[in-house]
């Protein structure tokens, strides 16, 4: 009964806080690299003279005992009024939708059809929130057991914000595995749920958190930032902007440079004065359009990569 009231509760606080904003945190289970690298999927590449392993999600995603585990875990957050995107289903639609997009460009240019990698997973589905999830499997003769764990990642912060790990304790092999540990896993959420709503009470109210680097080129014609504007420095100018475009003034100055800035947890609003959500790319081409105006008239170009990491290159294009 006790626990039965804690997720009443819950439920109803959640509901709440999901209606009083336009459009709920998203989020998005994928497996964790451990259970990538003990099932193999994973891809190896050089970068920087070292070997490095990636997730191999193109076989990860679709593997019998992810599917059914994640089917499970959507299950327990949906119960809980945390739906998560299906990150398969939403790419199948959009590789649908890009190869009719590469069919007509190949039509008139007269290259073929191309299939896309599934490499810019967040990239493409944009998740607040991606939940990472492994287990490990004990064999106990007729029985067994298993260890899982679960881990809530901020998409564009790529920081930690929630964890949770469990055991399953000695079932019969006939028991599915999604159904050992979405038992175990029901009863052992509650402290997960709440820094996962703790996590999104504070988005809406502080903004998401993001990094931006803005970067003078080889071609910016003599551009520092120690120039001066008036009776300001560029470097002071662009200070000055991202304190008053951040949520509450909230940034930190990672370094400077006579060519370089580095500000990180810089938190951008959720939604743009139109109430669109807003994206680092949208944030940092503020800047862009800013820079660009009078008095200072620089050219700069918004070369931003993934969720959470903008990217500002002053000088031409």
């Amino acid at each position: 009964m006790k626990n039965i009231l804690k997720y009443l509760a819950a439920t109803a606080v959640l509901s709440s806080s999901v209606m009083a904003v336009a459009a709920p945190p998203k989020l998005m289970l994928l497996p964790d690299k451990s259970w990538c690298i003990s099932k193999g999927y994973i891809t190896e590449s050089t970068r920087n003279g070292k070997t490095v392993k990636d997730e191999n999600f193109d076989e990860a995603l679709y593997d019998n005992d992810f599917v059914n585990v994640k089917t499970a875990i959507h299950g327990i957050m949906q119960e809980n009024n945390f739906p998560l995107v299906d990150a398969a289903a939403q790419n199948e639609s959009d590789d649908e939708d890009e190869m009719f997009d590469e069919a007509f460009e190949g039509a008139e240019t007269g290259s073929g059809v191309k299939t896309n990698a599934y490499d810019e997973l967040l990239k493409r589905n944009k998740p607040d929130i991606t939940l990472k999830v492994g287990w490990n499997v004990n064999p106990a003769g007729m029985n067994y057991s298993a260890d899982y764990r679960i881990e809530a990642i901020d998409s564009y912060s790529n920081k930690a914000v929630a964890s949770v790990a469990g055991q399953t304790g000695l079932v019969p092999r006939s028991v599915p595995l999604s159904a050992a540990i979405k038992k175990t896993a029901s009863n052992n959420m509650d402290d997960f749920l709440a820094k996962l709503q703790a996590h999104f009470n504070d988005l809406q109210d502080n903004g998401r958190e993001v990094m931006v680097d803005i970067r003078i080129v080889d071609n910016g014609a003599g551009l520092s930032f120690s120039k001066d504007f008036g009776d300001k420095e560029l470097s002071e100018v662009i200070y000055e902007w991202m304190s008053d475009n951040t949520v509450n003034h909230q940034f930190s100055e990672r370094s400077a440079g006579r060519t370089l800035l580095r500000y990180d947890q810089v938190r951008i609003p959720m939604f743009d004065p139109s109430g669109r959500p807003m994206q680092v790319s949208q944030f940092v081409k503020q800047l862009q359009r800013y820079l660009k105006a009078a008095p200072y008239k620089i050219k700069a170009e918004d070369r931003s990569t993934g969720l959470g990491r903008g990217r500002l290159y002053l000088g031409e294009k």
